[in-house]
């Protein structure tokens, strides 16, 4: 509605009419100067009764009219004792409400009781309602005080939410502390650091599913010269890994999530997500049983620092680990046996093995020697170099 330019204005809205006076305030100031404000008279009939109004602005006039008009339809006469600002928000409440049927004194009364609930929590209401939603959608028909109690139960035994590689170095770790074999951790380093590759993101997330894809798709991996170091890439031919390798990586990573249970980075009182993981069986192969022949030949060619530790294990039977491990001095030429401590044995229990005849006659031109019968542990270097010489006499 437009202010008009002649008063009085006479304008009709909703079956009523109402008639507008301009009628401007005149303000004596202390210093005796009049100021003139506008102002304008709204008279209209309720009933027999004529009601006058006044407003300070042209605005205010067309909201009371709206307001007036719909108080009537209404039948709500009460609306109309609000005046500008106040009647406005009155009438945006009134009509907000109107979907969800609800009256605006009820919905003020239910938004304090729930702000009072929520402020201790730092929420708003409607961020509060947003999240109850989203809990109660992810539920589906899950009861929220099941999901609660479950909580209750297991989610409280969490004691910090880590991501996989943060766990993965803090076993490694833990068992460099324990002074534990260099061995078995740098094969946990290896197959770990393949699997974090993969895996980012919270351990607690980890699944059954999850894990068993990743372990049916992996591929053998090849080791290649880069700028500064080895890198390990999948080979050109895309082979998957062995059943024993993927028993393996599953055990690598079991003894990960086992750590991360005990940490309590995962729920102490629940099964892990490989604990669900069957090892798979291996079908034996046929062994092949290197002949007296073939081993005098092997050893004939061998450089003479890779000796000890090829006779150990071809003439003693000793664990990789073990033989990279030994000393000289571990060796009793003398009472023919050879000792190996508990650090270095696979069940930690320190065992005493024979020297047998043949394999002392082949260590007698060592006997005497001090420090580690391999100068420098790298097994990718020299545990596969006897093993490729007697493949190739095959």
């Amino acid at each position: 509605m437009k202010e008009p330019t002649t008063f009085p204005y006479e304008h009709q809205a909703g079956g009523m009419v109402f008639r507008i006076y301009s009628a401007p305030l005149v303000k004596t100031g202390q210093d005796g100067t009049k100021t003139n404000y506008p102002s304008f008279l709204v008279k209209y009939y309720e009933g027999p009764k004529l009601i006058p109004k006044r407003q300070k602005s042209w605005e205010d006039v067309e909201i009371f009219i709206e307001a007036v008009v719909a108080a009537r339809r209404a039948k709500d006469p009460e609306r109309l004792e609000l005046t500008g600002r106040d009647r406005r928000v009155y009438l945006a409440a009134a009509e907000a409400l109107k979907e969800v049927g609800c009256d605006v004194d009820h919905a003020a009364r239910e938004f304090a009781d729930a702000t009072k609930l929520v402020a201790p929590h730092n929420l708003g209401v409607k961020q509060a309602a947003q999240m109850i939603s989203d809990a109660l959608t992810r539920l589906g028909k899950v009861p929220l005080t099941t999901a609660l109690d479950f909580y209750d139960r297991h989610g409280k035994t969490m004691t910090a939410v880590k991501t996989v590689p943060e766990v993965v170095t803090q076993l490694l770790d833990h068992l460099r502390k324990r002074k534990l074999g260099n061995y078995h951790v740098r094969d946990l380093e290896t197959r770990l650091g393949r699997f974090t590759d993969s895996f980012t993101g919270p351990i607690h997330e980890l699944t059954e599913s999850e894990i068993t894809d990743w372990l049916l798709g992996l591929k053998k991996i090849v080791w290649m010269k880069g700028d500064k170091k080895h890198i390990r890439v999948e080979g050109d031919d895309k082979l998957p890994v062995s059943i024993r390798t993927r028993n393996n990586y599953r055990d690598a990573i079991g003894e990960l999530l086992e750590f991360a249970r005990r940490r309590g980075y995962v729920p102490k009182d629940m099964r892990t997500a490989t604990a669900e993981i069957e090892r798979e069986k291996i079908v034996p192969g046929k062994n092949h049983i290197i002949s007296p022949e073939e081993a005098r030949r092997g050893l004939s060619v061998l450089s003479p620092h890779l000796a000890p530790y090829t006779l150990l294990k071809l003439f003693s039977g000793l664990r990789t680990e073990e033989a990279f491990g030994m000393t000289w001095e571990e060796f009793r030429f003398k009472s023919k046996a050879v000792i190996i401590e508990a650090k270095l044995a696979k069940m930690r229990q320190r065992r005493v093995p024979p020297i047998l005849p043949n394999l002392a006659l082949w260590l007698k031109p060592f006997e005497g020697l001090k420090g580690p019968i391999v100068c420098g542990y790298r097994p990718r270097k020299w545990r596969k170099s006897p093993r490729s010489i007697f493949e190739r006499l095959n």
